[in-house]
């Protein structure tokens, strides 16, 4: 499993902005498994989830298409 900081933090860093809100992508992990290390689930449409301990949002990695 491999763990990556996205979305807004990163451009905050990036502009030495305070972080104040930390997301997270997830590869080469499945929902089993992020319960079975205690994350809380919270997503409906795809498979996010809550730290137990920091309550920062974990997503699983995913594939998005348009629609057309």
């Amino acid at each position: 499993m491999q763990v990556y900081l996205v979305g807004g933090a990163v451009r905050d860093q990036l502009l030495n902005i305070d972080v104040n809100d930390m997301d997270w992508v997830v590869v080469g992990s499945s929902p089993k498994e992020m319960l079975s290390q205690g994350f809380i689930p919270v997503g409906k449409n795809f498979p996010v989830f809550l730290h137990s301990k920091n309550k920062q949002e974990y997503s699983l990695a995913r594939r998005e298409k348009k629609l057309e």
